[in-house]
């Protein structure tokens, strides 16, 4: 199978995975593992440029919406009222989450909305001013739960832990075939 193909079912499968972000912060059997994610919100870009910015290690939300929301190659995904605006992967090293490791795609996306670490460069959505749950929605892709969707790529090779080796690659070939979220730095 070809990485357009590939991409093309993951986005099949992040579409289904859809759900509010007040259904994702309140349902914690969702998105366990290790995969990639996107967050959706149903706000128009002039309510985004509002969004103020609580210290610099952040996502520069209004500072990013500004710079490029004329641009052509910014994510025009959309469900209903919500559009793709962020896309990143998460999940733990190794083939399988160790005895008292947290670090999984949930707790990815979670740091996304809550984090206010001053050391990563998360969204923090919560934290900024006029936050509304109901605007935020979220998707994501499972590695663990889609292992077949690689086989062909794991047929010429050892590879055993097809998360640590594909994730990168596709989280950015994911944005060149789909657009680049527009909250997404790089």
């Amino acid at each position: 199978m070809s990485v357009k193909k590939v991409l093309t079912e993951i986005n099949k499968i992040q579409l289904q995975n859809f759900c509010s972000a007040y259904e994702f912060r309140t349902n914690s059997k969702i998105g366990k593992g290790r995969g990639m994610y996107w967050i959706w919100t149903d706000l128009i870009f002039d309510e985004l440029k509002k969004i103020e910015s609580t210290h610099n290690a952040e996502v520069p939300i209004s500072k990013l919406v500004e710079n490029r929301e004329e641009l052509k190659n910014i994510c025009e995904i959309k469900s209903n009222s919500f559009r793709i605006v962020y896309n990143g992967i998460g999940g733990y090293k190794g083939l399988e989450l160790k005895k008292g490791q947290t670090y999984n795609l949930r707790s990815r996306i979670n740091q996304e909305f809550f984090s206010n670490d001053f050391r990563t460069g998360t969204l923090n959505i919560e934290n900024r001013k006029n936050f509304n749950i109901s605007n935020w929605g979220v998707s994501f892709f499972n590695f663990d739960e889609n292992k077949g969707l690689f086989s062909e790529f794991l047929k010429s090779t050892e590879i055993t832990n097809y998360y640590e080796e594909y994730a990168n690659m596709l989280e950015m070939n994911w944005r060149i075939e789909f657009g680049h979220p527009i909250l997404n730095r790089f």
